[in-house]
């Protein structure tokens, strides 16, 4: 495990909120590095939400996290990009089809940008060519909360952005004014709706 700050916030943690904040730059799971740390796994998702929430914690992390790209070269900037390619990729990059078939781009014609989107291709005998992109709903997830949504389960959710995706609807078109008035339904009884029978 690679070595954490020894400066700063890491003077004011606990042995096992240090663990957990080890624990967390793991995988970002606030309740997983809870009961890695060794926290009850039945409390673990409320141990874990309060630790993040705890300001010396957070800065911790923080710290720890801003240590950790320093050190691989990785900056916000490039996972922003990365994510950015894989979630607007677009398949006519890679193919083109028609009435006649599909035909593949050869590797050599697409740029490295183009290459880090393809998760998987596989040439199975009589079958042809398939060609699998990385998730455009997951990238497009994961770039949004680091565009300013919060994890799950964070502290305040109600601040959470929420997306909404709305279908306009639009209202009936309304009649001429010279129209004719509609007919008024026949009482009941006469061509209408039979009358109920008494009690």
């Amino acid at each position: 495990m690679a070595p954490m700050p020894a400066d700063g916030a890491q003077n004011r943690l606990t042995d096992r909120q240090r663990r957990f904040v080890e624990e967390y730059l793991i995988d970002l799971k606030a309740g997983a590095a809870a009961i890695r740390a060794g926290y009850s796994p039945q409390s673990a998702e409320t141990a874990g939400r309060r630790l993040r929430r705890l300001p010396h914690v957070r800065a911790a992390i923080e710290e720890a996290m801003d240590a950790r790209s320093r050190r691989v070269g990785i900056t916000q900037d490039r996972v922003v990009a990365e994510l950015a390619r894989i979630a607007f990729a677009d398949m006519r990059d890679f193919a083109d089809w028609d009435g006649q078939g599909v035909t593949l781009r050869a590797a050599r014609d697409l740029t490295q940008e183009q290459t880090a989107c393809v998760a998987e291709i596989v040439e199975t005998p009589g079958k042809g060519v398939r060609i699998k992109l990385h998730g455009k709903p997951q990238a497009l997830a994961t770039l949004a909360r680091h565009l300013g949504s919060r994890e799950k389960g964070e502290e305040h959710p109600e601040s959470q952005p929420v997306l909404t995706v709305v279908t306009y609807v639009p209202p009936p078109d309304q009649p001429p004014a010279d129209a004719p008035a509609p007919c008024p339904a026949p009482p009941a009884g006469e061509g209408g709706a039979p009358e109920k029978p008494g009690p």
